[in-house]
């Protein structure tokens, strides 16, 4: 049976791993925090070499699968990577692997585990355990390891999610402190309009429901951007960082993430200048029309103007209780092109439940942007301006449907309200 045995470290020196004829380095990848500027964990990883070159990680895991040795090579690696980091002691958390295989094993429950850490001179919560929950077979292993780690102080990680089938039942029953997005996706985000956008939204569903969302692989500027965008709460990846033995290199680490902050203000900043004629003139003709709906105009009388701006699709009234007042008002072109939907009758519709109904309601000076959503008309991504407004009938929140992407080619986000 092949067997595992740690190079005995020097006093100054960090310690390597001999497995079978493979020689194992450690490795830490920052992961930043743009609200903090800084780095606030590294993810610890295995750096094998053969015969004195440098191989895949995937080979040496290979060989241990192999020997069912998985358990083993996790317990010797943990041990290593934990002396290493407590050798540099940087007050961040570490990011500890435990592959799939090992979950269940005796030798890796998370007493044990534990006991490994404090004997490095480290406490449990600041370790991170990463698990790739869909490579797990068993479910109630899974969710008896996550809930005994937990008991001992370790936060937890649901590694490569979005990889394959996410399993966002299985996510929400493990609860994790993080949620680490792979790869795949912000790739995906960066080549497809549309990824872009359910990616911005997953993250959104992920942080709301109660996990820190960390996007990993992040190695472009445009990737760096869409992360920023979906206000992630962490980012990793080679555009900030590379995996290094040395824990104390993160100066020009936390210099890249300042640059990239810079970059993205400063592109958000001049996307909104080159809308912002139009932002303005849109506010102009919204007012002009709740003026005109104070002295008892009727809506199809008054929303030409504003049906006149490319990209407004509608406009429409609801009383204070949400019910649309009348039919809504179109722009010619779907008028003259609209097929067959039952969806389009909305006179007496109750629209108490949408956000720019509330919106408005509870702030009654401001105009308010909603984000972007499928409106049931047309079934096009729409965003809608609201603002609660006088008539001699009593109170009225006027309604105005805009296609973004119409109107605004080319940005990414609105203001939140005019």
């Amino acid at each position: 049976m092949t067997s595992l045995l740690a190079v005995s470290p020097t006093i100054t020196g960090p310690r390597e791993l001999c497995y079978a004829d493979f020689q194992v380095a450690s490795a830490y990848q920052p992961i930043v925090s743009l609200t903090h500027q800084r780095v606030v964990g590294v993810e610890a990883l295995a750096r094998p070499k053969k015969d004195a070159k440098s191989i895949s990680p995937g080979a040496l895991f290979h060989k241990a699968s192999t020997l069912n040795q998985n358990a083993m090579l996790d317990i010797q690696l943990w041990e290593q990577h934990l002396h290493n980091f407590a050798r540099g002691a940087p007050p961040t958390w570490l990011f500890l692997n435990v592959s799939a295989d090992s979950i269940g094993d005796p030798s890796m429950a998370p007493d044990l585990l534990a006991e490994r850490v404090k004997a490095s001179g480290l406490r449990c919560d600041q370790i991170v355990l990463e698990i790739v929950e869909e490579a797990v077979a068993s479910e109630s292993a899974l969710i008896d390891f996550v809930e005994q780690a937990k008991a001992q102080g370790f936060r937890v990680a649901v590694d490569d999610f979005g990889a394959d089938d996410a399993n966002f039942e299985r996510v929400w029953r493990l609860k994790p402190f993080i949620v680490k997005m792979d790869r795949a996706m912000i790739v995906h985000a960066a080549a497809n309009a549309t990824a872009r956008k359910l990616f911005i939204s997953l993250v959104r569903l992920i942080r709301e429901s109660g996990s820190l969302v960390l996007v990993e692989g992040v190695e472009t500027r445009q990737e760096a951007d869409i992360a920023m965008e979906s206000e992630a709460d962490l980012y990793q990846g080679f555009y900030f960082a590379r995996p290094a033995a040395a824990l104390n290199g993160f100066y020009a680490t936390e210099q890249q993430l300042q640059r990239s902050q810079r970059d993205y203000d400063q592109t958000r900043f001049m996307e909104l200048q080159q809308h912002q004629d139009l932002l303005k003139h849109l506010r102009f003709e919204i007012l002009a029309a709740c003026h005109q709906l104070a002295r008892e105009d009727l809506l199809e009388n008054l929303s030409g103007p504003l049906l006149d701006i490319p990209g407004v699709a509608r406009c429409f009234l609801l009383d204070t209780h949400g019910t649309q007042q009348g039919q809504a008002v179109a722009d010619r072109h779907q008028q003259l092109q609209k097929s067959f939907n039952p969806l389009y009758q909305s006179q007496g519709a109750s629209w108490s439940h949408r956000e720019y109904f509330r919106q408005a309601m509870a702030n009654p000076s401001c105009i308010h942007i909603s984000r972007p959503y499928v409106a049931l008309p047309d079934t096009l991504r729409t965003v809608t301006l609201s603002v609660k407004t006088y008539t001699r009938r009593g109170n009225r929140v006027f309604c105005i449907d805009i296609h973004p992407d119409e109107a605004f080619p080319g940005c990414q986000e609105l203001p939140a309200a005019l």
